[in-house]
């Protein structure tokens, strides 16, 4: 078969009709058609389609990836995940994943990092809340517990009741029990808020 015309679409200049021998046959991306060097004229094979097509399901594949995360960043198994429910193959799924991470661009080490700090300098939360929401993300837990070993949640849990409840009597039992019920609420670890009461309020 020979590649008789390549015309580039009305609607969207991005992409380009292929004829073969004369006849409509499929659309392509210019960038596979540039990537691939294909030009009016060539020979072409159903295997050579087949790889072509393939190639373009991969770039569009990547592509929705880079999409997702411009919206945010996304861990290794949450990308998998909502990648297959768009209704590719597992293979390409694997495939089009492990070039992301290889680029860098999905590194779960980074994104709890970068998670941990989120939820302590913008949304200040405790260890129980963020190892909850990246279990749900299927992180590692020893990644999880590595990371969190270089966080104090004391000084953010000092900072909070300043905030929120300002000056306190150190008699008020009341006070004190309903300060607890917050910080457990915003997922502050139990060890955490006694010991910052007691140095504190006692």
């Amino acid at each position: 078969m020979k590649i008789s015309r390549i015309e580039a679409q009305k609607r969207n200049r991005k992409r380009s009709n292929i004829y073969l021998n004369g006849e409509y046959r499929f659309a392509l991306d210019n960038e596979i058609i540039l990537n691939y060097d294909l030009k009016e004229g060539d020979e072409i094979t159903e295997e050579q389609i087949s790889y072509l097509l393939l190639a373009e399901q991969k770039r569009r594949l990547k592509q929705r990836a880079y999409r997702l995360l411009r919206y945010r960043n996304r861990s290794i198994a949450e990308m998998k995940e909502r990648l297959q429910r768009l209704g590719y193959e597992t293979e390409m799924v694997e495939e089009i994943v492990r070039e992301l991470i290889e680029e860098g661009i999905l590194n779960d080490q980074k994104f709890v990092r970068d998670f941990v700090s989120d939820y302590t300098y913008l949304k200040p939360k405790g260890n129980v809340f963020i190892i909850n929401e990246l279990r749900k993300r299927k992180i590692d837990g020893n990644l999880i517990q590595e990371i969190l070993q270089e966080r104090d949640e004391k000084p953010l849990i000092k900072d909070i009741i300043k905030k929120r409840f300002g000056e306190l009597d150190k008699g008020n039992k009341k006070q004190k029990a309903k300060i607890v019920r917050y910080l457990l609420s915003k997922g502050f670890t139990h060890s955490s808020i006694y010991e910052v009461l007691g140095e504190d309020y006692e």
